[in-house]
């Protein structure tokens, strides 16, 4: 018993130890970011303090914004007598001291953590002193270019003339926003990109959908401290600024999708609408506007301001908002969608948001003229202009979506998604039916009594956020509490079910061959080659024995059913899978065309007929035997002593494991690597960062003394009979600033690794993708030869795969060649194509014919 409360007690000192030394971290993290919490205390104490203070003592005012307006400094009231605003200059003080103090619990503590955020990340990597010039100088500069923007757009765009009405405020972030930016320009490739992309698109939905000047101060300061940054930092590579992985860019785009989604929302909790979207705003914020007004505005000299209210009159009923945040929460859901790299999400926001574009054009034009307009009344009172900006935005996004849906790769089973639309379809006509057959049997619940040509012209308004066939004319008024219900329950049951659908959509089990992928993990741990990992990744469909204990990975491309390297699984049936899988493609008119195999492969389809061409050397190493003595070996030893005197070091580990500051780091190697190549990342049998990151992927990088990642490397395991017996060489990349020499010493570590541990028999360096085509091999077709030297004359300017072969040849490795076999000739140039197609799926359509015209004059 003893023992056991000496051991409870042991353990509770060694936890009371881990809080101590997790205390000590946060302390120091907090020193060293002692603007930010400096800051972000002194907000809160003075909004407290002010809360307190107008409680005692001005309990009977009210504690809002400043409510000074453009109009009113442009041009001040001369007369003042009981119950007009404050003096100017009051005012003007109120408007200052809004750039501390703010006027609601909710948005104080909004302010409070995103100011501590900004300067946490500024101060991280400007310093002190820069952080606050940073602060103070886009601040001020920003706020006097954001009024005088503001005054700007007031003179010239006569739609925009309530921005001179709108009662601005200031807000913190006007104070620091300018040293975020500044900061970008400090920050790391991946990280400069995301803070500017996703910074400014926040930005300026604030500014598009609410319009409050105080908005436009903050665009101007986040620009000014953009360029003050830029000036510090002096110039840097962005000559592929815009250039993206997929994994990046879906990414990006997901995020942007989020943006523009929560834009409605930023537009339902706005008090005034003077943004170049306000008509997008008028559409979900469900604000009323008194009609006989409106009709007085079109009638009399009112011009385009006239124009935002028009036919918004009965907007104001119960279900107008939530028929507004119903989609904006699927566009959430589709967002998130984008972000996990799903196809059905990029189509589903192309739908939504090119559907948004269409109803602007019926709400500027159609909706107007179905009510009396003329077309040149509807045009001068603004229709053109509301409908650009209104429409232009989500237009943009869906065709941007549209181009590159490639990024997309992850697909959803047909079945489901047929499913999906017929729920849709299904619950539209359901609720429709429903919203007229109920509308009838309780007729006299509405003013004036309805009928069924005004129940099924009044449909279309239950669903959407605006009413459009109606103009400012209300056709008939519920009298009666079941007739609101069944008015207003229509359209938030029809998109309750939307979002059910594209929330399916969306899950993990609707992946395509997301089983199948799940058993061939599953038998690739029972046996394989060297690159049979890559049979796992995404993209491959499967070829499963009868028995189910081996496998083959498949890409269907031009008609060639194109595999990713040979059998794996039960090795005794590797030959008779060969045989079948050819019989499987013949079945479904797929051309086999085996790709990266080894000699005991190739030699059985040999036999059966088939011709092959050599195309690639793998690079293998025995790490039981690995030494570096001897004069072949001196470049390995000067990078490994290099390393050792640089104080540099080399962790293993697997993603899931690494820091989170590491992740990051190799992501933006990763992003920066790829995005200094002319051509699209590869895929096919060279990994990315999503292959990256399986548990079962060894991953080995160096970092200096002060853990900057200089270099990392993927490794890929190869099982027999359940046991790991070697490993591959996948994901390779290292930053811009890293010594010469850092890949060796990677590559030289891991062999001493492998040695030390003892188990495995083999390590491979991989085969360079079309590096060392063998064009004197008797088997081999002259016409396919040319094809795939033409395929690797693409990608060489850009990847460099023939210095990497020549690389590889450092290490002294035993070289196995690799094979393409094909059983159709006539096939030669889609087979061409295929492979192409595999290793660059996002590559340009003008890439792809210069290839076909160097192919067609080759023969």
């Amino acid at each position: 018993m003893k023992g056991k409360n000496q051991g409870m007690n042991k353990d509770q000192r060694k936890d009371a130890g881990h809080w101590k030394a997790m205390l000590a971290d946060v302390r120091q993290w907090l020193r060293s970011h002692r603007l930010a919490v400096v800051f972000a205390l002194a907000i809160l104490l003075l909004n407290i303090a002010y809360f307190i203070y107008h409680a005692i003592f001005m309990p009977g005012m009210p504690d809002t914004a400043p409510s000074l307006s453009l109009g009113q400094i442009l041009s001040p009231p001369v007369h003042k007598g009981p119950g007009t605003q404050p003096e100017l200059d009051v005012q003007l003080v109120r408007l200052v001291t809004s750039l501390v103090l703010v006027y609601s619990p909710l948005k104080l503590l909004m302010h409070t953590v995103l100011s501590f955020i900004i300067l946490a990340i500024a101060q991280s990597r400007l310093g002190t002193k820069r952080t606050i010039a940073a602060c103070v100088v886009p601040a001020f500069v920003g706020t006097a270019s954001g009024l005088l923007l503001c005054t700007l757009l007031n003179a010239l765009a006569g739609q925009w003339h309530a921005i001179s009405t709108v009662r601005m405020t200031l807000t913190p972030l006007v104070l620091v926003i300018g040293s975020l930016f500044a900061a970008s320009e400090y920050s790391d490739y991946l990280w400069r990109r995301r803070i500017q992309l996703f910074g400014y698109s926040a930005i300026l939905i604030s500014v598009l959908y609410s319009g409050n000047p105080g908005d436009y101060c903050i665009l101007a300061a986040a620009v000014i401290g953009h360029i003050t940054g830029r000036v510090w930092h002096g110039p840097a590579d962005r000559s592929h600024w815009w250039h993206a992985t997929p994994f990046e860019s879906r990414r990006i785009f997901g995020a942007i999708c989020m943006i523009l989604a929560l834009g409605p929302v930023v537009a339902l909790t706005s008090h005034h609408r003077a943004g170049a979207l306000s008509t997008l705003a008028m559409f979900v914020t469900g604000g009323s506007v008194h009609a006989p007004q409106v009709l007085t505005c079109l009638e009399g000299q009112g011009t385009q301001g006239c124009f935002n209210p028009y036919g918004l009159a009965h907007v104001a009923l119960p279900g107008a908002v939530l028929r507004s945040l119903l989609p904006t929460a699927a566009l959430l859901i589709i967002a998130w969608g984008m972000y996990k790299g799903r196809r059905i999400a990029a189509w589903a926001c192309i739908v939504m948001n090119a559907s948004i574009a269409a109803l602007a054009f019926v709400y500027c034009f159609v909706d107007p003229m179905v009510s009396g307009e003329s077309l040149s009344t509807i045009i001068r009172h603004g229709a053109a202009l509301t409908f650009l900006t209104t429409s232009l935005p989500p237009l943009i996004f869906a065709i941007l979506v549209l181009t590159h849906r490639h990024f997309f790769t992850i697909r959803t089973k047909r079945g489901r998604i047929e499913a999906g639309i017929v729920t849709i379809a299904a619950a539209f006509v359901g609720v429709s039916v429903s919203y007229v057959l109920l509308g009838l049997s309780m007729a006299g619940s509405f003013r004036p009594r309805a009928d069924i040509m005004m129940l099924i012209k009044d449909l279309p308004q239950r669903f959407l956020p605006i009413a459009f066939t109606d103009g400012t004319k209300i056709a008939f008024l519920p009298t009666t509490v079941p007739a609101m219900i069944l008015r207003q329950a229509v359209g938030p049951i029809f998109w309750f079910f939307v979002i059910l659908v594209v929330a399916g959509w969306m899950k993990e089990s609707s992946v395509l061959d997301v089983e199948s992928r799940r058993d061939a993990g599953r038998l690739v741990e029972l046996g394989g080659e060297s690159m049979s990992f890559m049979c796992t990744w995404e993209g491959n469909s499967y070829w499963f024995s009868h028995s189910g204990k081996s496998a083959i990975a498949y890409r269907v491309l031009h008609g060639v059913a194109l595999t990713t390297t040979g059998p794996f699984g039960d090795p005794a049936e590797y030959q008779s899978d060969l045989t079948n899988f050819a019989r499987f493609c013949v079945e479904h008119s797929w051309s086999p065309v085996f790709y990266s195999l080894h000699r005991p492969a190739r030699e059985i389809l040999a036999a059966q007929g088939y011709s092959s061409i050599q195309v690639g050397m793998e690079m293998v190493v025995d790490p039981r035997e690995w030494q570096t003595r001897g004069k072949k070996w001196q470049d390995i030893r000067t990078a490994i002593n290099k390393a050792k005197r640089s104080g540099i070091t080399d962790v293993q580990s697997t993603f899931e494991q690494t820091p989170r500051p590491i992740q990051s780091q190799i992501v933006s190697i990763s992003e920066q690597w790829a995005d200094s190549k002319a051509l699209p990342e590869m895929k096919f049998t060279l990994g990315g960062l999503q292959e990256l990151q399986d548990p079962r992927v060894r991953l080995l990088y160096a970092i200096d003394e002060n853990n900057h990642v200089l270099g990392v490397t993927s490794w890929l395991p190869t099982w027999q009979e359940g046991r790991i017996i070697g490993w591959t060489l996948d994901f390779m990349r290292h930053s811009t600033d890293s010594p010469n020499g850092i890949m060796e010493f990677l590559i030289a570590r891991m062999a001493e690794r492998l040695r030390d541990e003892g188990e495995a028999v083999f390590m491979s360096l991989s085969a360079a993708p079309l590096a060392g085509l063998n064009t004197d091999d008797e088997e081999s077709s002259n016409i396919i030869t040319h094809a795939l030297q033409i395929v690797a004359d693409i990608v060489e300017p850009a990847y460099g795969f023939r210095s990497l072969f020549f690389f590889k040849q450092k290490f002294q490795p035993q070289e196995e060649p690799v094979y393409i076999c094909y059983s159709d000739p006539a096939k030669l140039v889609s087979i061409g194509l295929a492979v192409l197609q595999a290793y660059l799926p996002d590559m340009k359509a003008s890439q792809t014919l210069d290839m076909l015209k160097s192919l067609s004059s080759g023969r």
